[in-house]
């Protein structure tokens, strides 16, 4: 039986294949087609079928088709969701409840490899990690940032200590020798290569003087121990969510309990763990293994895990116990397993390893971008025998490093249907793809969408995939009793079902219990149908634990976790940090890369200039934690530099230094110790450090947005205004000043910086690649509740605009009106001027004097004479004599499509530097839920034009865009038959099952949305479009209703012009309801109409 063809393949699959030698190959899936970038520089494009993979025999990515690779592992870890994939049916999803994975692994520094090693033996090289949750008493968060002691002797005998948080170039002796990435994780025994002069702070116990005379060449340390001696832990709490530092120091480090993130128990290729050797473990040379494998080449696609039986002759373990003590010579002259001929570099790699610009059958040959991951040989030496770890180390009981070289994994998993199913072979499973929300699982918290009892919560005990329904436990908690009692048991659509907010325990999840009781931290087993959870506390204790008797500590402290059921803000998080990829250390001639590079720096500038607005208006209870961060986006920004070529960052600038006086002087008072490489006068970034480092700014900025509106909010319109300070140059001393203006002055300096960084990628994109990036960030930017509303934040290095009253038509030029200019009121059905912008508008708050103020008014004048002359049907535009700047859209969805009769209106707004610069775009939502992937419930608009999504030639803003042809786009690019497709990367999914069966659903839930959404723009219709809105419902509005039911009929239904069939039981249900609730407010609204109008005619007569 042949293996069954992968249809799918995703980032870090272990694949398999055989070179032209017949040897097996194994490798790493870096980049699929289904899940590529549309930025990729065409060149390194994927194509369907083909995929991107790492070799172990090679440094260099390398494009392959999918065909020519076997799958052999899928890392898929607890609370993942799967599927299967089978042709022409749809199948049912499911959750990982546990997996188990068992793996080959190679000893350091030796030629050993161990077969069949279950993942429970094969721990961490160090205690914590960054992201592992921990609890320190009755505190509880997640590692930020972990600073080591390194003890290390050299081969000469000399020992030093160096703290790794300022020493980045220890790199493993064993990874760079084969030109592979190192890691900052070091451990006892681990042998580093570096060269000594470079150390930062170096503590010299024993220097020899050999080491005295060769400290600018690069030596061999071998470790000797690890202390961590510096803990940085984001605090967690459900109020704040990740608000506050807290530093371990010293023993208090020891006190720290920790619970690893779950991906990092999940093994994978080419990973370093710790394995404690038994006297069961069989040793083979890496070689012998190689070539077993290869001589099974035809067995391969039958059987789970590549093993064959073990030649009796093949040594094992020994047993401490049976062992005497002996040298390493003995061992050698007695112990075949040490009788080898290899040369040092012969133990540590394969043959065939230098094949990287090998072209095999299977492989087109193209390499990508260098990547070092397992590289070629190096020169052959003298041999000699390296004892990392020594021949009379290999025994049981000792633990010693060693490399995963394959794994293999087994899942269990809980399907819809409530099933539960064991030991699956991860090849057979496929990640589940949607955008879809009401997709459900046994053991699921919900509520009743429908229905406002916030005490009564549901337990999803199994769904009908095929139906889109699910049978749903109700239960209401009893406080007296202090646990909840079952109410009753029903089958609803899926749709009229939503997640519960607080209730999000899966599998892998980290909670604490709920009061706070010091040290109670654990792990979630699984959620039961019948309503507990069942958690593994600290020590491996198991509990049934009610929802309410627990609490989540989230899976990242990079976003805030809020109790509120909005899920408004987590959407606005959603969309920034999808779409946020770093671009640094790309091609900086080309203008894609600088593109990107200028947005994500821009997305940080909004940020600045919203927070200095803030801290200006707003009385901020300031941590010293905002301080801190805002010194490290500073630090961080050095990448620029670094990239550029500049010295925006530097931090011997004078103005700088004295912030950073003053912020030292502010941490001393406070007991707070300052590390890292800004605070040890290090002064440059390595490039490795470069994507993180522009990451992490994006996220501090993030952080502090939420947790600066947070506070903000809690003042209950509180307005008081802080006096401003100006900006200062690098050559005036600055006075002392208080902790708030310092982040005042602070912000100041950064939003400076920025804006020449920001000016300087500008001037190297140049013609119209540049203008897609000269967009306003305001959009982007949330108003803190109860404030005054924010001046929009620039899109050029100006510190902000100008705020004047309304634009008055006769003071724009002296010969003419803009009123005589434009269409008189109510000439067009489509287009008309309204003399009063309206204050609801999004934009209304935002005013400026244009750059160019003649070039600003005559492109005006041009965009509204097109307007009245070529605006098509059934779009509807209203620009306003007083603010000739704002306009209001609305759009009826086009015929064919899932918005068929639907209304979608949008605020506009043409900015300061318009038409060099696209206009400002807001969508008007009056659903919970997105309608459409590219109009966000918060108002985001995404399409290429505005500059808010990535487009070449046309697709981007430039000197003959105009709002005809932004319109226009919005209705044949956005409003489509199958708006699945217009998620980013979701296109390539045409074709495919999963494309097929997540668009027709998709479907569904776009119908039934659009009629909850009408019925709420029935029901508070905006001033502007109130009798349009009216006038076409009065028309269309039952049409629609009949077109939907006729969808829905259970005998000869309507088949429509896009995938919908068949019509799911549970859109029935739902669609049921939504089209009677439709009905009643239409009918209510024509009455309410018809009755004013009575009321006018009657009030015209009596005057």
């Amino acid at each position: 039986m042949s293996q069954e063809k992968v249809k799918e393949f995703y980032s870090n699959d272990v694949v398999y294949r055989f070179d032209k030698h017949k040897k097996i190959i194994f490798g790493v899936v870096v980049d699929s087609y289904e899940a590529s970038s549309d930025d990729i520089d065409d060149a390194q494009a994927l194509q369907k079928g083909q995929i991107r993979v790492l070799w172990s025999n090679s440094s260099r990515e390398q494009i392959w088709r999918q065909s020519t690779v076997r799958l052999i592992n899928r890392s898929i870890i607890p609370g993942d969701i799967v599927r299967r994939l089978e042709k022409d049916k749809e199948t049912q999803r499911g959750y990982c409840k546990e997996t188990k994975q068992v793996a080959t692994i190679q000893i350091v520094g030796t030629d050993k490899v161990l077969e069949h090693i279950s993942s429970e033996r094969l721990h961490s090289v160090r205690p914590y990690d960054v992201d592992d949750a921990v609890c320190f008493g009755n505190k509880f968060g997640r590692i930020e940032n972990i600073d080591q002691m390194v003890s290390m002797q050299s081969k000469d005998g000399s020992v030093v200590e160096v703290l790794t948080s300022i020493n980045n170039d220890l790199d493993d002796y064993w990874l760079s020798k084969r030109n592979r990435i190192s890691f900052d994780t070091y451990y006892p025994g681990q042998e580093v290569i570096c060269i000594p002069a470079n150390f930062e702070q170096p503590n010299w116990i024993k220097k020899t003087k050999l080491m005295k005379r060769n400290l600018q060449q690069r030596q061999r340390f071998t470790i000797q121990h690890v202390s961590d001696v510096h803990i940085e832990v984001a605090l967690y709490s459900h109020t704040s969510g990740y608000s506050n530092i807290y530093e371990i120091k010293d023993e208090d480090v020891k006190k720290l309990k920790v619970l690893e993130h779950p991906s990092d128990t999940c093994l994978e290729l080419a990973e370093r763990r710790l394995l404690k050797l038994n006297s069961h473990d069989v040793i083979l040379k890496k070689k012998d293994w190689i070539r077993k494998l290869s001589l099974n080449r035809s067995e391969l696609p039958k059987v789970r895990h590549i093993v064959s039986k073990i030649n009796s002759r093949v040594p094992r373990v020994r047993s401490s116990l049976l062992l005497h003590v002996v040298t390493p010579t003995s061992v050698e002259a007695t112990s075949p397993l040490f009788q080898t001929d290899d040369t040092e570099d012969d133990w540590w790699t394969e043959e065939g390893e230098d094949t990287d610009d090998e072209v095999n059958e299977g492989g087109s040959g193209v390499s990508s971008q260098e990547v070092s991951f397992i590289g070629s040989n190096t020169k052959n030496i003298l041999k000699k025998k390296h004892y990392p770890p020594k021949p009379n180390e290999i025994i049981a009981g000792h633990t010693l490093p060693v490399e995963v070289i394959c794994v293999e994994s087994k899942v269990t998993v809980i399907w819809q249907d409530g099933t539960e199913e064991k030991d699956i072979p991860s090849t057979q499973l496929y990640y589940s793809i949607s955008l879809d929300d009401h997709e459900f699982f046994p053991g699921e918290w919900v509520i009743n969408d429908s229905k406002e009892d916030n005490d009564t919560y549901g337990v999803v005990q199994h769904v009908n995939y095929i139906e889109r329904t699910a049978t749903v436990k109700w239960f209401i908690y009893l406080e007296n009793d202090k646990k909840p009692q079952a109410l009753n048991t029903e089958e609803l659509s899926v749709y009229d079902l939503k997640k519960h907010s607080k209730f999000v325990f899966r599998p892998g999840s980290i909670v604490k219990s709920k009061p706070t009781q010091e040290g109670k931290m654990g792990k979630v087993v699984d959620s039961c149908v019948e309503g507990y959870i069942i958690v593994q506390w600290l020590k491996n204790k198991e509990e049934h634990c009610w929802p309410q008797d627990i609490e989540l500590i989230p899976d990242t402290a990079d976003y805030e976790y809020s109790d509120s059921e909005d899920s408004s803000d987590d959407d606005k998080v959603s969309w920034e940090t999808e779409s946020i990829e770093s671009y640094a250390g790309g091609d900086l001639t080309n203008e894609t890369v600088l593109q990107n590079m200028a947005a994500r720096l821009d997305f940080v500038r909004s940020r600045i200039v919203y927070l200095k607005e803030a801290f200006k208006n707003h009385t901020i209870t300031e941590s010293f934690a905002i301080l801190k961060d805002l010194l490290l986006v500073y630090e961080n920004s050095s990448y620029l530099d670094k990239l550029l070529g500049t010295s925006f960052f530097s931090l011997k600038s004078k103005h700088f230094q004295a912030l950073l006086t003053q912020a030292k002087e502010k941490a001393r008072a406070q007991n707070v110790e300052l590390r890292g490489r800004l605070f040890s006068n290090e002064s440059c970034l390595s490039m490795t450090k470069i994507k993180v480092a522009e990451s992490d700014n994006i996220k501090k900025m993030i952080r502090l947005e939420n947790k600066i509106n947070a506070e903000i909010e809690k003042k209950d319109g509180n307005k008081e205004v802080l006096p401003t300070t100006p900006l200062t140059p690098d050559n005036v001393e600055i006075s002392y000043i208080s902790q708030e203006n310092l982040c005042v002055e602070l912000l100041s300096t950064l939003k400076a910086r920025m804006d020449l960084a920001y000016a300087e990628i500008i001037s190297r994109i140049g013609g119209s690649q540049a203008l897609s990036v000269l967009t306003k960030a305001t959009e982007n930017v949330a108003t803190p509740a109860y404030s005054t509303p924010l001046p929009s934040c620039p899109t050029t290095p100006e510190d902000s605009f100008s705020i004047l009253s309304p634009l008055k038509p006769k003071k724009i030029t002296e010969d003419n009106s803009l009123l005589d200019n434009a269409p008189p009121d109510g000439e067009n059905e489509w287009y008309n001027v309204v003399d009063e912008a309206p204050l609801t508008h999004f934009y209304y708050p935002s005013k400026f004097v244009p750059n160019d103020m003649q070039k600003f008014i005559k492109a005006v004048m041009k965009e509204y004479k097109l307007l009245k002359e070529s605006l098509p049907e059934n779009v509807w535009v209203r620009s306003y004599s007083n603010r000739v700047d704002l306009l209001s859209v609305m759009i009826q969805g086009p015929a064919k499509t899932p918005y068929e009769d639907g209304l979608f209106l949008f605020d506009i707004q043409l900015g300061v530097d318009y038409p060099r610069s696209p206009p400002m775009v807001h969508y008007i939502s009056y659903s919970s839920e997105r309608l459409n992937p590219n109009l966000y419930v918060e108002g985001k608009v995404c399409i290429s034009l505005l500059g808010t999504w990535v487009g070449k030639g046309t697709e981007v803003w430039g000197p003959d865009s105009t709002l005809l042809q932004l319109i226009v786009s919005i209705q044949g690019l956005i409003l489509v038959s199958e708006p699945y497709y217009n998620e980013a990367g979701y296109e390539k999914q045409t074709d495919t099952q999963q494309g097929y069966e997540n668009s027709r659903t998709y479907n569904e839930l776009v119908i039934l949305k659009l009629v909850q959404s009408m019925t709420e723009l029935l029901s508070n219709p905006p001033d502007v479009f109130k009798n349009e809105i009216l006038r076409h419902f009065a028309h269309n509005g039952e049409i629609l209703c009949q077109r939907l039911e006729k969808f829905c009929s259970d005998e000869d239904p309507l088949k429509p012009d896009f995938p919908l069939m068949p019509v799911s039981k549970g859109l029935k249900l739902s669609l049921s309801t939504a089209l009677k609730t439709f009905r009643n407010v239409l009918g209510n609204s024509l009455t309410k109409k018809d009755a004013d109008n009575d009321c006018v005619s009657k009030t015209e007569k009596v005057v």
